[in-house]
């Protein structure tokens, strides 16, 4: 849920394959330079044999995919959040269980106070009610209606002890 003024980019189906509001790598990182929260729901391929391969799945993907190499380049001093709603974001795999270089570190680099990103698979559906529940939980209390993004770790420990309570033994499907 960006806020308002934030730019929003989406890849909705069917559409024209060059379409100015495309998520595409040098769309991405150039409005990444000016908003608040990027939220990322896509797909991430991860590359376990060269970390600083593994990419967010934009509609560029196959020709310039948006790389850990890539975000580790970057300065974001403007976002505060990342949401990063992709499978396994945040996870190296157990071949290199001391190695630490992923989508979610990436972003931390890039100087972000705040990165919130998967260990482990999760369902469309439980991913967009996590995030739906995160943002409200972030706005709430606020009169301006705008994120309070210094909350994110409180909001999502808040919203994931939830989700367990009504699935106690899957909270990700």
């Amino acid at each position: 849920m960006p806020r308002h003024g934030d730019p929003l980019l989406v890849d909705p189906p069917g559409q024209p394959r060059h379409l100015p509001h495309q998520p595409t790598r040098a769309t991405v990182l150039d409005r990444l330079r000016s908003c608040a929260i990027a939220h990322f729901a896509c797909h991430g391929d991860r590359f376990p044999e060269d970390p600083s391969g593994s990419k967010l799945v934009l509609h560029d993907h196959a020709t310039e995919p948006l790389t850990v190499a890539d975000l580790m380049r970057v300065r974001l001093d403007h976002v505060r959040l990342a949401y990063l709603s992709a499978c396994r974001t945040a996870y190296q795999g157990r071949q290199l269980l001391d190695d630490s270089v992923h989508l979610a570190s990436a972003f931390q680099l890039a100087s972000l106070p705040h990165v919130i990103a998967a260990l482990w698979e999760i369902s469309d559906s439980v991913s967009s009610s996590v995030a739906g529940d995160l943002y409200e939980c972030l706005a709430k209390g606020r009169t301006d209606g705008v994120p309070d993004t210094d909350r994110a770790a409180y909001a999502l420990h808040y919203v994931i002890r939830k989700l367990r309570q009504k699935h106690f033994d899957m909270p990700s499907t």
